[in-house]
């Protein structure tokens, strides 16, 4: 529901300014009240025309900020803030990913203790980082047990932490007896979220005006992006499970959302939904989808590329935008341009890209959300 806005025309270049300024001095000149044989091309009249030109263009540059700033649809940063408190509207803060992780070793004998505060990470991605994580409380493998589940979060905050299954798999800190770590699917408990972006926070400035009309589609989108870790939203309001019934299908920040996030949101609409309305909050229908590809490529570092293409691909099936690519909305297909568009969008030094899987376009149901399964890319030099 963006609204375009029509910007009003009070910005003005300094060669306009200039120009007046000349005009009017010329008109009065030639009226007589200025003398005939005034120089305005150089010498001290020329400069004071040059800094009142410059003072009456910083002062349109000031009134066009001044302007953009007191209307909420164009307003950014801490003015934007202004307007949501008006509404009991605040941006989101970042938060820390927590989850669950596997700790393993080969064998099966004696108890090893795994201290609170063991550093564990993923390997350097595409671009170099690497992701740190820490564990919560002390836990101890048992005698005859392989592995044992211990309590993670991220170092840093932000929605990067929310890695996808099988990217922790590296240990920081030593921990005798201890074979290796892995994060399996549905680690997550609770995701990371970056802080809140202008164009999000403005959205919910204006459903929370349209939710005053009662208790529309607006106000349950409203209600549900209130809490925090919420980056999607669709209401299916058309009577999805029978007369009277409402459903609020909501996408996290790592893309499924976990049962925290569901249980939160579930709570706040149900103390603000009318009695007689049956509502159900749940994250979207897993369509799991196996990528394989085979990349052909002109030049570069075959590993560095390959990389990088994985983590485009990886950003799509995320729930919050990372590195420019915008993840899939619920309900949104996954088509083989879509992912063309994001492999040659990598970079200069790669031709095609030929797709084993998925043979062809996937349609995703209206509350449905595209979740990545497995991800396996090859390269090759592409013939002259």
């Amino acid at each position: 529901m963006p609204i375009e806005y029509k910007k009003p025309g009070v910005i003005k270049t300094l060669e306009n300014i200039r120009g007046s300024l000349f005009e009017r001095i010329e008109a009065v000149q030639a009226a007589g009240d200025l003398p005939q044989p005034l120089n305005l091309n150089r010498g001290p009249v020329r400069g004071l025309i040059e800094l009142w030109a410059w003072g009456l263009y910083q002062l349109y540059q000031f009134l066009d900020f001044v302007l953009k700033q007191a209307f909420p649809l164009t307003a950014t940063g801490l003015w934007l803030d202004l307007h949501c408190g008006q509404v009991e509207v605040s941006r989101k803060k970042a938060t820390k990913a927590r989850g669950s992780v596997i700790f393993y070793r080969n064998g099966n004998t004696g108890n090893i203790p795994i201290n609170a505060g063991s550093v564990i990470r993923t390997p350097p991605d595409g671009l170099g980082n690497v992701y740190r994580f820490v564990t919560l409380a002390d836990v101890v493998l048992q005698d005859g047990e392989i592995e044992t589940l211990v309590a993670v979060e991220s170092e840093s905050y932000g929605c990067a932490g929310n890695v996808t299954a099988g990217q922790i798999r590296e240990m920081a800190s030593v921990i005798p007896g201890i074979d290796g770590v892995i994060n399996r699917a549905g680690w997550l408990t609770s995701e990371a979220i970056d802080e809140e972006d202008d164009d999000s926070l403005r959205l919910r400035y204006q459903l929370a005006w349209s939710a005053i009309n009662g208790c529309t589609k607006y106000a349950y989108e409203s209600w549900a992006r209130s809490v925090a870790g919420v980056t999607g939203v669709r209401i299916m309001d058309n009577h999805p499970r029978g007369q009277g019934t409402v459903d609020v299908v909501i996408r996290g920040a790592a893309g499924l959302p976990t049962a925290e996030l569901v249980a939160a949101v579930n709570t706040v609409v149900n103390e603000k939904k009318p009695i007689n309305d049956d509502v159900m909050v749940k994250g979207p229908l897993s369509a799991n989808i196996s990528i394989t590809g085979e990349l052909e490529l002109t030049g570069g570092n075959p590993a560095e590329i390959r990389l990088a293409v994985e983590n485009r691909i990886r950003a799509l099936f995320s729930g919050t935008v990372v590195s420019g690519v915008a993840p899939l909305e619920i309900g949104q297909d996954v088509t083989r341009d879509l992912l063309t568009f994001l492999v040659l969008g990598t970079g200069s030094n790669i031709k095609k890209v030929n797709w084993a899987s998925p043979v062809s376009d996937i349609g995703i149901p209206d509350d449905g959300l595209g979740v990545l399964e497995s991800l396996d890319l090859t390269w090759k030099w592409a013939e002259a």
